[in-house]
């Protein structure tokens, strides 16, 4: 089996090897962070778009939830319980 590994004689050498590989990996996260923040940017930008839009054309929010009126015709007296269960004896003192 073949085994690869990077040795320098120089120790100068490996430790800018080493920096430049940290180098690399803060490049990468911060190209990374940029992009979310970009994202986040753009998706903002885009909603203050479509509220301009909105409130210039006269149109209100679309709800988030539809009004129900099912609340008027709900009858308490049909409200259905389920049968307590069969070792569900309150006389009973003690663990189960």
């Amino acid at each position: 089996m073949r085994v690869y590994t990077f040795s320098t004689r120089n120790r100068g050498l490996g430790l800018l090897a080493g920096l430049l590989l940290l180098g690399a990996g803060a490049a990468f996260l911060i190209l990374g962070v940029a992009l979310l923040a970009g994202i986040a940017l753009v998706g903002g930008v885009l909603g203050m778009g479509i509220m301009g839009y909105r409130m210039l054309r006269g149109r209100p929010a679309v709800p988030l939830q539809q009004p129900s009126s099912t609340a008027a015709r709900l009858d308490p007296s049909l409200e259905v319980f389920a049968d307590p269960a069969p070792n569900d004896d309150t006389r009973r003192i003690g663990p189960a």
